[in-house]
């Protein structure tokens, strides 16, 4: 195909819904990198050295903060119990942190959900538990705390079943 054969394809309308997926994925991504470029990020708090962390940005679609939440996996506990004790410290500080800062807001239940399970990975290694966690974000930073308590269940569950 020539120059102008292809200008002929892209242009035609059997093309127009694939392009115009480009043209918008495009723009989200151009979105998406500008905000990064702006480092917009901002740490709201951190406990235990920063193994965990709590930051918030700007969402670009929406103008509202969003909060993520961050745990260092590389983290190895002697047995579960260990691990479990950890995690609550942290919530706890952080639901401290939570009320100083304006008030923990009630779980957000949604639809009635009949299962629903976090993305927690529990690995035995060299004589330690680790424990990863697909992270977290919300618009509603207690959201973040009601998060944990979920991980802490599910952890709880598998400290059980071990």
């Amino acid at each position: 195909m020539n120059d102008q054969q292809l200008k002929k394809l892209f242009y035609s309308e059997e093309m127009e819904q694939i392009r115009q997926n480009y043209y918008n994925e495009a723009y989200r991504q151009g979105k998406f990198d500008e905000a990064l470029e702006k480092g917009q990020g901002k740490e709201v708090f951190n406990w235990q050295n920063d193994d965990f962390s709590i930051w918030k940005d700007r969402v670009w679609y929406s103008d509202k903060d969003q909060y993520h939440i961050g745990i260092e996996g590389y983290m190895g506990f002697e047995n579960m119990t260990q691990a479990i004790e950890c995690y609550e410290q942290f919530n706890e500080a952080f639901k401290q942190y939570i009320e100083q800062s304006g008030g923990l807001k009630q779980k957000n239940l949604g639809w009635h959900k009949v299962y629903s399970v976090r993305a927690v990975n529990v690995t035995y290694e060299n004589e330690c538990y680790w424990v990863f966690l697909d992270g977290y974000k919300s618009e509603e930073i207690s959201d973040l705390y009601w998060y944990m308590c979920d991980v802490i269940e599910q952890l709880k569950q598998v400290n059980e079943s071990l």
